[in-house]
């Protein structure tokens, strides 16, 4: 057993709080690691205040650094609230890509997409429309302010990380859902 699945197996099954830091595109997340293959890692999300902020599916490729440890991790840790640190997030399937956004999507009704190797500020937030073992079309949710939906279609291939139940892209849902009942 390598050096690397040996902490990420004590990681996740300590259930030890983490930063993990994605250097080329300039992040690095709180969390806890809640499940790992050979391409992807799943890391139970909090934010910078110690709030629930979702999950990340992350390329293990993309991942530099994983801290743990220190007092402003263990401090942020303390801050977290024991419901969300103990609320339990349904099983990503990791077998593929298209697996990974299926099961996000099925469990938080909204996805987030980034292609951060073409740009690393661009996300795509929105609900699964379609997809296949190489091409994405999502429901796109605007922003707040214009509540404007669109189509996007995105090769699977150009996706770097996935994100869902976040707190932003909830309160999107949120302002959606009502949009569509008035």
């Amino acid at each position: 057993m390598s050096v690397e699945i040996k902490y990420l197996s004590k990681l996740r099954d300590d259930k030890t709080f983490v930063y993990i830091y994605t250097d080329s595109y300039s992040e690095a997340d709180y969390g806890f690691i809640i499940d790992f293959n050979e391409e992807f890692l799943v890391l139970k999300k909090f934010n910078d205040e110690s709030l629930f902020d979702g999950i990340s599916i992350l390329r293990r490729d993309n991942i530099t650094r994983i801290n743990w440890g220190g007092n402003d991790i263990e401090n942020t840790f303390k801050l977290i609230f024991k419901k969300e640190y103990e609320s339990e997030v349904k099983n990503i399937n990791l077998e593929s890509i298209e697996t990974i956004i299926k099961s996000a999507f099925d469990n938080f009704n909204h996805l987030t997409v980034r292609i951060q190797d073409l740009d690393s500020s661009v996300y795509i937030i929105g609900q699964l429309e379609d997809i296949d073992e190489e091409t994405l079309v999502i429901n796109a949710f605007g922003t707040k302010s214009t509540l404007d939906r669109s189509f996007l279609m995105v090769s699977l291939e150009n996706i770097t990380r996935v994100d869902a139940g976040g707190i932003y892209e909830r309160n999107l849902q949120i302002l959606f859902d009502k949009k569509a009942q008035s």
